[in-house]
C-alpha cells in the first residue's frame, strides 16, 4: 500500500538517499543536533516575523483535537525551525523538532521539510523513507512556502508517530502553505496601497512637470507624459541615474517595509541679492579619497530625511557639509537655520531654540519671539557644536525630537514642526556619554547617518585645495613656489581649512609679484620663535615659554573658549585664567603680547 502511495515521490526520496551517502552520512550515526540559540535565534525570528505571523494564524485555525498528537513546524529557507506548535506523543521524543534546530538534508538526512526546501516540492517521508534510523519512527509531510515575488522563503511541516499516518496529511500542508502565501500576498497588497496613496499625495503638485516613480532598484515604474517625452516612450523599466534637476521625495509605508522614490523635474529658484547664498555639493573641493567618500555620502544622504551627525575638528568645514546636504535635498527651497550650541548662554538656550511668548520673562520682547526650530520648519536646522549643549537643554531637545513639536517658553500650546536635524561636533559623543556630559537617548535620536570630515593634516590634496582658495581670493595670477608648497605641507594645521584660508589671504596681501614665497606664509607660531630674548633669558624661560605656546595654540584652536581650552589642557577654568594673567604680566615685562 505504501509503495503505491509514495510511487510518484520515490524518485525524489531515492535521489536524497544517494546524496546523503555521497556526503558520507551513515544511517546509524548520531544525528547532527546543533541548535541555534540566543541572539542569533532572535535575529532569525525577527527576519521571518511576517512568515511566522501568517503561519500562526493558519495553524491556530486547525482543530485543537486534530493537533493534539501532531507537531506543526515552520522552517526558514535554510531549514531552521522558527516556529513550532504541538508535541510528539512519545516518551523521549521531546528533543525532536526543537526551535532553532536545522532540518536540512545535510544535517538530518532525508526528511520531509529538508526535501521540501531542496527539491521545492510537497513531499511525504514515512517511516523508513527517513535516512537516519532514529527518525524512522516518524511520518512527516511538508510543503514549500513562497513569497509574493515567487521566492522560496521556507516550508510548513507536519510530523507525527508513523502509526498515525494518513495520506491526507500532504493535502493539509499544501492548504496551509497556500493560506500562508495568500496572507503574505494580502499584506503586500495593503502596503502597496498605502505606498500608492502616499505617492499620489506627493505628486499632486507636480502634474504638469516631468514626473517619475522609481522602485528600490532605481528602475522607472511610472512616468507621466511629460517625463516620457523627455526620456522616451520606452523609459518604463529602465534604470534612472540622473538626479540633477529633479526634486526627490522618498515615501514608505507605516511599517517601513516598502519604499518608493518620487522624482519631479524642477527649475531651481533664482537667487535674489537679499538671499544668503548657501554652499552646495560643488563647493566640497578636493580629490583626497577621504573627501571623495564624504562627498559620496552627502549625495546619498541628501535624498533622505534621516538625522545626521557630522564629526570634525574646528575649521574642517562642518557647516559646508551641512549646507550642502540641505541644498542637495528635498528641502532646498526651505529655510536653513544654523545654531552654535556652544555660543548660547545656558539660561537663554531654550528661548533661542524654541522661542518665547510675550511677557514670558522680564525683558522679553512684547510680541514674543519665534525660536530657531520654528524658523526652520519644513527646512533644516543645523545644531553646530552639539557636544557643548548643557544637559538641561539636551532634555528639552530630546522631547522636541520625540514629539515633533515645540512649546515656546511661557506658552502651553505645542507647535508642530517638520524639521530635518543635522548636528555637528568636534567631540567624541560616545566619550561624552561615558563622562555623563551627553544624554545617550538624545545621541541615538540624532544618530541616523554619521559623517566624519578628515582634518587638513590627514588630507592628500592640500596643495590642490590651496590653489583653489588662492583663486577664490580674486588673484588668478598668483601661484605657490616650490618652497611655499613644502612649507604648507610641513605644517600641522591646528586650525585646518579655516587657518589655511587665513594664511593664504595674508600671503596674497604680502606677496610682491605673482609668486607666493615661503617667507610670505606667515604662521602665527613663528612670532614666538623670533622673539628678541637674550640667550640667557631664553634658557631660563624655556619651560615657561613652552607652556605659553601650548596655552596660546589651544586658545587659538578653540577661538578663546575658556571652558573648551581648560578641558583640552586638563586644568580648571580658574587655573587657566590664572596662567593667562601670569602670561600677560610676564609679557608686559618683556614687551610682548599673548596674541
Amino acid at each position: 500500500m505504501f509503495t503505491e502511495i509514495f510511487y510518484e515521490q520515490n524518485d525524489v526520496i531515492n535521489q536524497s538517499w544517494k546524496r546523503c551517502q555521497e556526503i558520507g552520512l551513515s544511517q546509524t550515526d548520531p544525528i547532527e543536533n546543533s541548535i541555534l540559540t540566543g541572539k542569533a535565534l532572535r535575529q532569525l525570528i525577527k527576519e521571518n516575523e511576517l512568515l511566522i505571523k501568517h503561519a500562526t494564524t493558519v495553524i491556530n485555525s486547525l482543530p485543537s483535537s486534530y493537533c493534539s498528537k501532531l507537531v506543526v513546524v515552520i522552517v526558514d529557507r535554510n531549514g531552521t525551525i522558527i516556529h513550532k506548535v504541538g508535541q510528539l506523543d512519545a516518551s523521549g521524543s521531546t528533543d525532536y523538532l526543537s526551535i532553532g534546530s536545522n532540518w536540512s538534508e545535510e544535517n538530518k538526512g532525508t526528511n520531509a521539510m529538508g526535501l521540501a526546501i531542496s527539491a521545492k516540492v510537497p513531499i511525504i517521508t514515512h517511516a523508513d523513507h527517513h535516512f537516519y534510523v532514529k527518525n524512522q519512527f516518524l511520518t512527516c509531510a511538508a510543503s514549500p512556502i513562497y513569497s509574493p515575488d515567487g521566492e522560496l522563503i521556507g516550508a510548513v511541516n507536519i510530523s507525527a508517530r508513523k502509526e498515525l499516518f494518513h495520506p491526507f496529511i500532504i493535502s493539509l500542508t499544501n492548504i496551509m502553505a497556500t493560506s500562508i502565501q495568500n496572507g503574505l500576498l494580502f499584506d503586500q497588497a495593503s502596503h502597496e496601497k498605502v505606498i500608492t496613496i502616499k505617492e499620489l499625495e506627493a505628486i499632486t503638485s507636480f502634474s504638469t512637470v516631468p514626473l517619475l516613480s522609481l522602485d528600490d532598484d532605481k528602475r522607472i515604474i511610472r512616468a507621466n507624459q511629460s517625463a516620457r517625452q523627455l526620456l522616451g516612450e520606452d523609459c518604463i523599466g529602465k534604470e534612472f541615474h540622473h538626479t540633477s534637476g529633479y526634486k526627490t521625495k522618498v515615501i514608505s509605508d507605516s511599517f517601513q517595509k516598502q519604499s518608493r522614490l518620487v522624482m519631479a523635474f524642477h527649475k531651481a529658484p533664482k537667487q535674489t541679492t537679499k538671499d544668503k547664498k548657501l554652499y552646495t555639493i560643488t563647493d566640497i573641493i578636493g580629490s583626497c579619497p577621504k573627501m571623495n567618500e564624504v562627498r559620496k555620502k552627502v549625495k546619498k544622504a541628501a535624498l533622505t530625511d534621516f538625522p545626521i551627525i557630522i564629526y570634525g575638528e574646528s575649521g574642517t568645514g562642518k557647516e559646508l557639509i551641512a549646507q550642502s546636504l540641505h541644498t542637495s535635498g528635498l528641502r532646498e527651497d526651505q529655510p536653513f537655520i544654523a545654531v552654535n550650541c556652544s555660543a548660547i548662554p545656558e539660561t537663554l538656550i531654550e528661548s533661542e531654540l524654541f522661542g518665547y511668548e510675550k511677557g514670558a520673562f522680564t525683558g522679553a520682547n512684547r510680541e514674543g519671539v519665534v525660536g530657531k526650530f520654528e524658523a526652520a520648519n519644513d527646512g533644516t536646522i543645523f545644531l553646530d557644536e552639539i557636544g557643548d549643549m548643557p544637559l538641561k537643554a539636551q532634555a528639552v531637545l530630546l522631547r522636541v525630537l520625540q514629539e515633533k513639536a515645540v512649546t515656546r517658553v511661557g506658552g502651553v500650546k505645542p507647535i508642530p514642526i517638520n524639521t530635518r536635524v543635522i548636528a555637528a561636533t568636534h567631540k567624541n559623543l560616545r566619550k561624552e556619554i561615558e563622562a555623563g556630559r551627553f544624554r545617550e537617548d538624545l545621541y541615538y535620536r540624532l544618530k541616523g547617518i554619521v559623517m566624519t570630515i578628515p582634518p587638513l593634516r590627514e588630507r592628500s590634496d592640500l596643495i590642490e585645495l590651496s590653489n583653489y582658495l588662492i583663486k577664490k581670493l580674486d588673484s588668478p595670477s598668483l601661484h605657490l613656489s616650490s618652497e611655499a608648497k613644502e612649507k604648507l605641507l610641513s605644517y600641522h594645521w591646528p586650525g585646518n581649512v579655516r587657518e589655511l584660508n587665513s594664511i593664504l589671504m595674508q600671503a596674497s596681501f604680502l606677496v610682491e609679484g605673482n609668486e607666493i614665497l615661503a617667507k610670505d606664509l606667515d604662521f602665527e607660531t613663528e612670532y614666538e620663535r623670533t622673539e628678541s630674548y637674550s640667550e640667557d633669558e631664553a634658557t631660563l624661560t624655556s619651560l615657561v615659554h613652552s607652556e605659553k605656546e601650548v596655552i596660546k595654540r589651544t586658545l587659538d584652536y578653540v577661538s578663546w573658549n575658556i571652558s573648551r581650552a581648560a578641558s583640552i589642557l586638563k586644568i580648571s577654568r580658574n587655573t587657566l585664567y590664572l596662567k593667562i594673567k601670569n602670561i600677560i604680566y610676564s609679557n608686559k615685562k618683556t614687551k610682548t603680547s599673548l596674541s
